[in-house]
């Protein structure tokens, strides 16, 4: 069932034309958008790439393949800057969540291993430029839908000032992005820098 977000965002076009497929008035003059995404395989039998993909490196222990990337989910909690340090301690950073595709499978992965319990930090902030997030990595954060929430008020994140810097998933709007004060304690994500071939 389309929430009230996504139903607001495909009206704006701020949707991709296939998540917002069919629009169907009843005898009330009631607009229903029906979002076909989870259906989308079925109707074009064309399925979504598989979660993990003919190249997939070999991870280290304790790192599990999740769309051709070897990630980590470590659940105690710290800063942000104490958990990019757990990540780094593991030969790892913060996960760089830049893809729609890999955002899917890392969520679905989330919610089918019993990790839903947690807020994760991952590696984007805006520390050094206030409203330019970037990655640890130094590219620019993708914005707007489908990486970032709206934690249920329509305003989308990033949406508070200088003082939430660091971007986490929140567990509360489906793992969307949110900005959060960096020193919040939250779980976090890594990703492995050196793969085994």
């Amino acid at each position: 069932m389309p929430t009230r977000r996504m139903r607001t965002e495909c009206q704006r076009g701020q949707y991709k034309a296939q998540h917002c497929t069919l629009e169907v008035k009843n005898p009330r003059n009631m607009v229903f958008l029906v979002l076909l995404v989870p259906f989308l395989p079925l109707l074009t039998g064309s399925p979504l790439p598989p979660a993990t993909t003919a190249t997939n490196p070999q991870c280290p222990p304790g790192f599990h393949v999740i769309y051709g990337r070897c990630v980590q989910f470590r659940t105690e909690i710290g800063t942000w800057k104490e958990m990019k340090n757990e990540c780094f301690n593991e030969d790892a950073e913060m996960v760089k969540v830049d893809d729609e595709n890999f955002m899917y499978y890392l969520v679905e992965f989330i919610n089918d291993n019993g990790l839903d319990g947690h807020r994760y930090w991952i590696g984007a902030s805006d520390e050094d430029h206030e409203g330019t997030f970037t990655w640890t990595d130094g590219t620019e954060v993708k914005m707007g839908t489908p990486f970032w929430g709206d934690g249920g008020d329509q305003v989308q994140e990033p949406d508070v000032g200088s003082s939430e810097n660091c971007v986490g998933l929140a567990r509360e709007d489906h793992f969307f992005f949110f900005d959060y004060p960096c020193d919040a304690k939250r779980s976090v994500i890594c990703e492995s820098v050196s793969k085994i071939q």
